[in-house]
């Protein structure tokens, strides 16, 4: 009875450490970059000679949320990504940051993240917002959730891409792997 025990103790032990070197793997495929990027530019040059897929989200938004938290799509595409070379780039435009890191953590969204600061929210917001007509009256925006992709030249080859959950992303981005 008492070596029956010993092993049932012995296995949960094997179990929570195996687990716990899961958790750690996990987290350091999440990067962190810092906030001191004023520019888009900037930001992309960090990875060159990449296919960057950018997933600009906030933790207040519920549509960001939302597909952020199907784990499957995101698995799905992570592996796609490793597979592929292919950077996943998380731009959060929080300006709290409070939420940021625990949401990341909570939801394993392995890749590069960044906070949002004014000087990159406004370059982006200069480069990729559009117009559009709101109630007559023409109006510019850049909603989120939004994702964008960037070319292995640094050249953004779409700035209304489709989220991870659709296949067309997957047959865009292998092209685009397929032209390299």
């Amino acid at each position: 009875m008492r070596q029956q025990k010993a092993k049932s103790t012995f296995c949960l032990v094997i179990l929570a450490f195996l687990f716990l070197l899961n958790a750690s793997a996990q987290q350091s495929k999440i990067h962190y970059l810092f906030d001191t990027l004023t520019s888009f530019d900037q930001l992309i040059s960090k990875f060159k000679n990449k296919i960057v897929y950018v997933d600009y989200w906030a933790t207040w938004c519920s549509p960001c949320r939302q597909e952020l938290r199907d784990l499957k799509a995101i698995k799905k595409f992570e592996n796609f990504a490793l597979k592929n070379d292919i950077v996943i780039l998380y731009v959060c435009v929080d300006y709290d940051g409070s939420k940021w890191k625990s949401f990341i953590k909570e939801n394993h969204l392995v890749g590069y993240h960044i906070l949002t600061n004014l000087k990159l929210d406004t370059d982006t917001k200069s480069k990729f917002s559009f117009y559009e007509n709101r109630r007559g009256k023409l109006k510019k925006g850049f909603y989120i959730p939004r994702h964008l992709i960037i070319d292995q030249k640094g050249i953004v080859a779409d700035s209304m891409a489709v989220d991870r959950r659709n296949p067309k992303l997957y047959a865009e981005l292998k092209n685009l792997i397929g032209k390299h």
